[in-house]
């Protein structure tokens, strides 16, 4: 496992003649190449701004499948295939919600020093498109 450094910025898309809303967290993290991909990993510090002192969060690439695990409070275990819509478990304090999770697009380049993984979905409550999102993920080593 190596130190890596990771930038995740995530683009929220609900009406296409707005901006997107844009996100951005970069964080010290974990780097675990795997045969078909890499295991990211990082907990957010609280005292830096983040109200769920008990996360901690995995992003699993592994070949043509993109995993986005995150335990906590605000608790996410969501997977992006291009063209499968997957349903998936939101966790927040007021309670749990299921949400359809459909795969557009993924792309990753990755190594043991540095990487990319971009992922296109779109999110859906009851079969009812909510946002077009995507996740750009980098890492290089620290």
């Amino acid at each position: 496992m190596k130190d890596v450094m990771i930038t995740i910025v995530n683009s929220m898309l609900v009406d296409k003649n707005e901006k997107p809303d844009v996100t951005e967290i970069i964080t010290e993290g974990k780097l675990e190449m795997v045969e078909d991909g890499c295991i990211l990993s990082y907990d957010l510090d609280p005292e830096n701004g983040e109200h769920d002192p008990g996360n901690h969060t995995e992003i699993i690439l592994d070949g043509n499948s993109f995993n986005f695990i995150r335990t906590g409070l605000y608790g996410a275990d969501f997977l992006v295939e291009p063209g499968v819509r997957n349903q998936t478990l939101y966790r927040m304090p007021f309670g749990n919600m299921t949400v359809g999770v459909h795969g557009r697009e993924l792309r990753s380049d990755i190594s043991e020093d540095k990487g990319s993984i971009m992922a296109k979905y779109q999110i859906d409550f009851n079969a009812a498109l909510v946002a077009d999102y995507q996740m750009d993920i980098s890492y290089r080593e620290i």
